[in-house]
């Protein structure tokens, strides 16, 4: 910097005072950029958390009501089904889990950690003899070792529980796999900001002595009138909007691939897998005939020994106390961060313009403003953007801009984030709002009912374990503290998109604006 304050000149400033106003001005304007970007960062990462704590807490929830299945129907020789039942609900946490809001920078669309169809196929496979074993009423007796490996070993040939296996297994996977890819996604776009803040923090020595002229230097000469805003806009899209503005067409595609996202729901996915676990034992046992002959070729007569005595207690989780797994849908949550999210979609081309928002740095009144050099009219042109092929056509901006790699490898990865939504899209142009609000309770009701319990969930839901009486006639006579599982699976709405973009925009302007007012403009006068 030139020495005895020569950037402005004027009376009032030294070469100290200068230094002093160069760095609250530089601040000033990053802290303006971090009140735009740093709330969407944080709020991709909160929907994140939210909606992998809730579809955790709902696999607890499933599993619990599907061991409880297992309880009412198999009496003393559920805790046979115990191994096999954690296992197919610890690979779905695992799809699920992720311990870093940091995006590491791997791969995207990797493949997942666990596969659903094979994980639902062994659990089927595993839960076999106990089925059977149910099909032929041999309560007080169990088969051989030798003879259940046999059962286990023709599982495939027999297919004792039709084609429901399979159906789930591809449910399961595709709308976790779904879910796994949209986690994982929000985590890119909250790092794509974070780090364009940290590109936007390293401005040039260039552009910090512009920004000083354009709001320190009116008042070095002994003015108290806010810049131009033209003149604002010139300088704030040259230092500031061209570093990122690159980035403006991947984070578009990025909003629009996390708004297109329409898949089915792996919160209606984990809800319904307790009554497809019924269902396929249904089947078993409404094909018992059939059944018994196939098994019969396969692996010949039963060989049974006595039943051990089953222990006294078999603990689930969630079992001694339900209400704490119950997982109502994130509907506030998943409705605020659509409609920030939809109105975020422009964020990186009119970024640096906010800056001439506040009142230090723009003012309104064309003809009575700080032009750079005086008080009054601003005359050079406006330049059209803040693009880097505009910048020639600043006048502000004397030396060539040029793309920050990162900046290039933001955007790479922004696309391969939308690429990877795309794939996860499932042949509609629903916007992802509308799946996130969609579950197996979101039934008929208006959109301002928000989602209601079906009455499976009504039923398990009860405070205590239920009074509904059987709803599996094979099982014999069942205590007032079972519960109703129905035979046949419940049908779920989440597979029927209902309109709610209309919704989503119509509440964008007003939980936006109101999600950004919480930051008040900054003030230079303290420091100046």
């Amino acid at each position: 910097m030139p020495p005895n304050g020569s950037v402005c000149g004027g009376q009032c400033c030294g070469r100290g005072r200068e230094t002093q106003l160069r760095n609250v001005l530089r601040r000033t304007a990053e802290q303006r950029v971090a009140t735009a970007l740093r709330p969407i960062s944080e709020l991709l990462l909160a929907t994140k958390r939210t909606l992998q704590e809730h579809l955790t807490a709902l696999s607890y929830q499933s599993q619990n009501k599907t061991a409880i299945f297992f309880t009412q129907l198999y009496k003393s020789h559920a805790i046979r089904a115990h191994a096999p039942l954690t296992a197919l609900y610890d690979d779905i946490r695992i799809l699920l889990k992720s311990n870093s809001d940091e995006d590491s920078g791997e791969e995207l669309g990797t493949p997942s950690p666990k596969d659903l169809t094979i994980s639902a196929n062994k659990f089927f496979r595993e839960v076999f003899p106990v089925a059977y074993q149910n099909v032929l009423k041999l309560d007080p007796k169990q088969f051989t070792p030798e003879y259940e490996a046999c059962l286990k070993d023709a599982y495939d040939a027999v297919q004792p529980f039709g084609d429901v296996p399979q159906q789930l297994g591809v449910s399961l996977s595709q709308s976790l796999e779904a879910a796994r890819a949209l986690l994982q996604v929000l985590v890119v776009g909250a790092g794509a900001l974070a780090t364009s803040e940290h590109v936007l923090s390293a401005s040039n020595e260039e552009c910090s002595t512009k920004l000083l002229n354009l709001g320190g230097c009116s008042r070095c000469k002994g003015f108290n009138t806010s810049p131009c805003r033209n003149y604002c806009l010139n300088v704030a899209r040259g230092c500031i909007g061209s570093l990122v503005v690159e980035l403006d067409a991947p984070w578009v595609g990025y909003v629009e691939g996390v708004e297109r996202l329409a898949r089915p729901d792996a919160d209606a996915a984990l809800r319904a897998l307790d009554s497809k676990v019924s269902s396929a034992i249904m089947h078993a046992l409404e094909n018992h005939v059939i059944l018994e002959k196939k098994v019969r070729q396969e692996c010949g007569p039963p060989s049974t020994v006595d039943a051990p005595n089953p222990p006294s207690s078999w603990s689930t989780p969630g079992a001694t106390r339900r209400d704490a797994f119950r997982a109502p849908p994130p509907d506030t949550e998943l409705l605020q961060f659509a409609a920030t999210l939809a109105a975020s979609k422009k964020l990186f081309a009119g970024l640096s313009d906010r800056l001439c928002d506040e009142p230090d740095f723009a003012n309104e009144n064309t003809e009575k403003c700080w032009n750079g050099e005086t008080i009054g009219e601003y005359t050079k042109s406006l330049v059209a953007s803040a693009s880097l092929s505009d910048q020639k056509y600043n006048p502000e901006i004397t030396a060539s801009t040029h793309q920050d790699f990162r900046v290039a490898a933001l955007g790479d990865r922004l696309r391969q984030a939308r690429q990877l939504l795309v794939s996860h899209s499932w042949g509609g142009s629903a916007p992802a709002a509308e799946a996130f609000m969609q579950g197996d309770e979101a039934g008929d009701e208006g959109s301002g009912s928000g989602r209601s319990y079906n009455e499976d969930d009504a039923a398990y839901d009860a405070e205590g374990s239920g009074e509904e009486g059987s709803g599996i006639e094979e099982t014999g006579s069942k205590t007032s503290e079972e519960t109703t599982y129905s035979s046949t699976p419940r049908t779920s709405s989440a597979t029927a998109f209902r309109p709610l973009f209309s919704i989503v925009i119509s509440f964008a302007t007003y939980q936006f604006l109101y999600y950004l007012n919480q930051f008040r403009p900054i003030s230079l006068s303290g420091a100046l």
